[in-house]
C-alpha cells in the first residue's frame, strides 16, 4: 500500500499512535486528557527499512494541525534487529480538542485526535450515588436516620462518587463533608476532605467514605457532600435524648419460643396444651417510631403473677431500630407457668408491653343482638392479632364468634 502512494522505500512506515497522560503521579491510557494533567505523553510504533534513518531529529509531532507547534520526541529507542523503533514525545495539555499529525522529516505518518475534557464537562459527569450515614455505637456500625446522642461515638459518611471518566482530576477539586446544625446561619461543625486512593483515582467509580466527630449536641443535622464548592448530596440526621428513645419503644408483635419433648425448638404464635413441651419462653419483636432509628437499649422481662413480679429474666442490651428486633432473654420449666399470668418487657424507665399467658377472651353475641362482656384482660400484640384473625374468620364464614 505504501508503494501505491509513492512512499519512499528508505523511509520509516507507521504502525500506531498511542497517547496517555500524567496526573498525580499516575500514567493513565486512552483516556479524555483532563484540563488539569500534568503532561500528554505520545508514543508511535515504526518499522524502519535497511539502513533506514536513527536519529530523532529526523522526527516531529505537530499539535493543532497545518500551522501548529511541532514538538521532537525525547526519545527514540529501536528493537533488535532495528526494523522497528518507538517514538516518545511530551507534550503540554492543549485547551482543547485538537489533532496531531505524526512527520518524518516532511513526510506525513500519520494522526490522531486528541481529545481533551474541560473542568466544567469533568464536574457535569460527576454523580454521588448511595449517599449513606452511619453512627457508630459501642463497636458497631450502622446505617440510620435518628441516633441517640448520648450513645453516638461518631458518624461515618460513605457514598459511590462516578465520573464518566477516571477520578483522577477530582484531586484537584477538593472533594469534602460537611456537618453542620439545620437551623439557617449556624456554624459548621465539621469540615472533612476527602482522599482517594491512587487505585480507587484511576476507576471510574469509588466508594468513599469518612469520619465525622459526634455532634455535642440534640438536634437535627445536616451533612451535606461538596465538589469544589457545589453540593453534590445533603441528608438530614437527628440526634435525640435518652428519654425520647425509651419513649420511641414499641413491641409489633409476640411469639412464644418452644422447647419440645424430643428436644426441638419452634416458635409459635400461641401457646399450646402443656403437656406437648418441656420450657417456655417469651419473644417480643421491639422497635421505634423513629424513622431510621438506631439505639442501643437494656431490656429485660418479668414474669407477672397475682398482683406482684414473680421472677425477672436475665437483662440483655439490644440493638433497636425501626424494623421489628427479636428479644428472647430464655426460657422456663412449663411447670412455672403454673402461677404465672403473662410477662412483661421492661427497660430502666418502666414497661413496654405484656405477652400473656392466659386465653384471650371471647365475647359471644346472643339472638337478639347483645352480648355478654368478657372478664377484665390487659390488651397484647398478641390479642391484636388474635382479634384481627377472628374477624377475618367472621367475615369469611358468618360463624358468630368475634
Amino acid at each position: 500500500m505504501a508503494d501505491l502512494f509513492g512512499t519512499p522505500r528508505k523511509g520509516p512506515s507507521p504502525q500506531a499512535l498511542h497517547f496517555s497522560y500524567e496526573k498525580a503521579g499516575l500514567t493513565l491510557d486512552n483516556q479524555p486528557v483532563p484540563w488539569n494533567a500534568e503532561a500528554v505523553l505520545v508514543e508511535a510504533s515504526l518499522r524502519l527499512p535497511p539502513a533506514g534513518p536513527r536519529t530523532r531529529d529526523d522526527f516531529a509531532l505537530r499539535l493543532g494541525g497545518a500551522g501548529g507547534f511541532e514538538h521532537r520526541p525525547e526519545l527514540l529507542r529501536t528493537g533488535e534487529g532495528g526494523t522497528e523503533a518507538h517514538l516518545f514525545f511530551r507534550l503540554p495539555v492543549p485547551d482543547r480538542t485538537a489533532q496531531v499529525e505524526l512527520f518524518w522529516r516532511e513526510r506525513s505518518l500519520g494522526q490522531m485526535t486528541l481529545p481533551v475534557l474541560s473542568r466544567d464537562d469533568f464536574q457535569k459527569g460527576v454523580q454521588l450515588q448511595l449517599p449513606t450515614l452511619s453512627v457508630r455505637l459501642s463497636g458497631q456500625t450502622l446505617a440510620c436516620q435518628t441516633f441517640v446522642g448520648s450513645q453516638c461515638q461518631g458518624l461515618v459518611a460513605s457514598a459511590l462518587i462516578q465520573a464518566s471518566s477516571s477520578l483522577v482530576p477530582i484531586v484537584d477539586l477538593g472533594l469534602r463533608v460537611e456537618l453542620r446544625p439545620e437551623k439557617a446561619q449556624a456554624e459548621a461543625i465539621a469540615d472533612v476532605a476527602v482522599a482517594l486512593s491512587s487505585t480507587q483515582l484511576r476507576g471510574k467509580q469509588a466508594l468513599v467514605a469518612t469520619m465525622l466527630p459526634k455532634p455535642r449536641r440534640q438536634g437535627v443535622f445536616l451533612v451535606t457532600w461538596f465538589l469544589e464548592g457545589r453540593a453534590l448530596a445533603v441528608q438530614r440526621i437527628k440526634a435525640i435524648s435518652d428519654k425520647k428513645f425509651l419513649r420511641s419503644l414499641r413491641i409489633s408483635t409476640t411469639r412464644f419460643v418452644l422447647q419440645g419433648v424430643e428436644g426441638s425448638l419452634a416458635v409459635a404464635r400461641y401457646l399450646p396444651p402443656h403437656e406437648d413441651i418441656l420450657r417456655v419462653g417469651p419473644c417480643f419483636l421491639v422497635c421505634s417510631s423513629e424513622a431510621g432509628m438506631a439505639g442501643l437499649c437494656k431490656l429485660h422481662v418479668t414474669g407477672l403473677g397475682t398482683g406482684k413480679a414473680a421472677f425477672a429474666l436475665q437483662e440483655h442490651e439490644v440493638l433497636i431500630t425501626d424494623g421489628p428486633t427479636p428479644f428472647i432473654p430464655g426460657t422456663l420449666d412449663v411447670e412455672d407457668l403454673a402461677d404465672l399470668e403473662g410477662f412483661e418487657l421492661r427497660h430502666k424507665e418502666g414497661a413496654i408491653g405484656v405477652l400473656p399467658l392466659v386465653p384471650v377472651p371471647t365475647a359471644r353475641f346472643d339472638s337478639e343482638g347483645g352480648y355478654k362482656s368478657p372478664q377484665a384482660f390487659a390488651w397484647s400484640p398478641l390479642a391484636e392479632e388474635q382479634l384481627h384473625d377472628r374477624l377475618s374468620r367472621l367475615l369469611g364464614d358468618g360463624n358468630g364468634h368475634i
